[in-house]
């Protein structure tokens, strides 16, 4: 038996995947109807092969929101304004404000509007699902105006110490964002393909890139450790700069409910490909698989998920020429010679400064050689954990969450900050397991990190507030924010 999810499955999702051909006039040459898909989703959540008479009726999962409004379906405009107290792990607490709105022409499209204050202060808009000339084709964007904040830095792999490598913290930043979307069946399956722009300032004075202590109470051994973990952070540092990103996808989803799922099967594979100022550049492939198993009358739900994230080096880097290794005494040599012509007023002496400098660009380019698959840690996975907290070339993760429902309510309210439906107060517990490694094998799928934990949440028909409570080996953790985990 395998210690991770069955092979089988895996490969099936890919089966489903490269029959999903597309014809440069955009028509599906294997896919022809909602229910031409469904033996081969079936192949992907069983061990088995399905049967010659296959229940086509056994995905026909109803859909609480309709976005086909082709048929001439119009939808009442719902919002929530809400306050809101934040806190998410490795990123800090706060509150602020947001609002939701649904069907703002009745067409299914969503706008967000969110203002927190605290350890991190940000606006943002996000506007997702709006109609290009057809409902089948979408535009969301996004944009974000970071006003402070702060970010800490882990050493790579499963084992790395527990306080961080270094921090950064923020004076302003900004990002912008926007998708494509295509969608089939009723959004049950849609493509998408999108990029983003981050541009952060970084107040240096106030940021964490090294330990420079007493210089004068230092051995020379320490002033040359010191300056090459500042010199290999400050490099880093550079490469979050003019920060590009491009994101493409695709989603399967049969569920019932696109915002509150209880019954069905999500599949999601996005691939990511980041690139710094230059420096650093890499590719990211993420899969996730999410089943929903409801109680006779759905008042309760059993949520299970995997994930599975990989990367690649897209360009291999070597700043400032060959300093990157080979001839280390050769790069220390002609520093030292440079160095003698510079005035300078230093305890440390020119030796060890070229060895930390000369050493901290070695470190840097090793790193860099090296990319980082999503990481463990934070509001969705292994929540015990601050954000960013495990990082590698892989991940792996594993989460099981059960929610109850209580005072669940169909009734609309109209209220002057709420337009909507409130459906429900839910409890939740839940475990969580994950893993990362350099490499694709035994290690990844084994001495797992782990979450448990409780949460209460309010279920509206536009939005999701949760509060989670998780503790895990290194600690615990609160998370206040919105939507699901997983």
């Amino acid at each position: 038996m395998h210690p991770h999810p069955s092979y089988k499955q895996f490969h099936a999702i890919w089966y489903v995947l490269d029959k999903m051909r597309w014809t440069s006039d955009g028509e599906s040459n294997y896919v022809t109807s909602s229910t031409d898909i469904k033996p081969l989703i079936y192949i992907v959540f069983h061990e088995n092969e399905p049967p010659n008479s296959f229940d086509n009726t056994k995905f026909k999962i109803p859909r609480n929101i309709s976005y086909s409004n082709e048929q001439g379906i119009v939808y009442d405009i719902s919002y929530f304004i809400y306050p809101l107290i934040y806190q998410v792990p490795g990123l800090g607490s706060g509150n602020g404000a947001g609002a939701t709105f649904v069907n703002l022409v009745g067409d299914g499209s969503t706008l967000s509007l969110l203002k927190i204050k605290g350890e991190i202060e940000v606006d943002s808009i996000v506007a997702s699902d709006i109609p290009l000339f057809t409902q089948h084709l979408t535009l969301s964007a996004a944009y974000a105006d970071g006003k402070k904040g702060g970010f800490a830095f882990y050493d790579r792999g499963p084992e790395s110490p527990e306080e961080p490598e270094f921090t950064l913290k923020f004076k302003h930043s900004w990002a912008r964002a926007a998708d494509l979307g295509l969608n089939f069946f009723d959004r049950q399956l849609e493509f998408y393909y999108g990029g983003a722009f981050a541009f952060p300032e970084i107040d240096l004075e106030r940021s964490d890139l090294g330990d420079f202590g007493d210089w004068e109470n230092m051995s020379s051994a320490e002033q040359e450790d010191s300056i090459a973990d500042f010199i290999k952070n400050f490099l880093l540092y550079i490469d979050l700069v003019n920060i590009f990103v491009t994101r493409q996808g695709l989603r399967i989803d049969l569920t019932d409910d696109r915002i509150d799922p209880r019954d069905g099967y999500r599949f999601q594979y996005e691939k990511y490909g980041f690139e710094g100022e230059g420096l650093k550049n890499f590719d990211v492939e993420d899969h996730s698989l999410t089943a929903y198993y409801p109680n006779d009358d759905l008042s309760s739900v059993l949520v299970a998920n995997v994930f599975f994230s990989k990367s690649n080096v897209k360009k291999r880097l070597s700043i400032f020429g060959d300093t990157d290794v080979e001839d280390t005494e050769k790069a220390v040599a002609e520093c030292i010679e440079e160095s003698k012509k510079e005035e300078r007023d230093s305890s440390v002496s020119i030796e060890t400064s070229c060895r930390g400098f000369v050493r901290g660009v070695q470190d840097f380019n090793l790193e860099g050689n090296n990319s980082n698959a999503t990481s463990l840690g934070g509001p969705n996975r292994l929540r015990s954990y601050p954000i960013s907290r495990f990082y590698d070339k892989y991940s792996f993760f594993a989460g099981l969450e059960y929610r109850t429902y209580y005072l669940e309510s169909s009734t609309p309210f109209d209220y002057f900050f709420e337009k909507g439906v409130f459906e429900a107060v839910q409890s939740a517990v839940f475990y969580e397991i994950g893993q990362v490694s350099p490499t694709n094998n035994s290690a990844l799928y084994s001495n797992f990190k782990y979450s448990t934990g409780i949460g209460l949440r309010l279920v509206f028909s536009s939005v999701v507030i949760r509060a989670d409570y998780a503790t895990g080996k290194e600690g615990q953790e609160t998370t206040v924010f919105i939507g699901y985990g997983f």
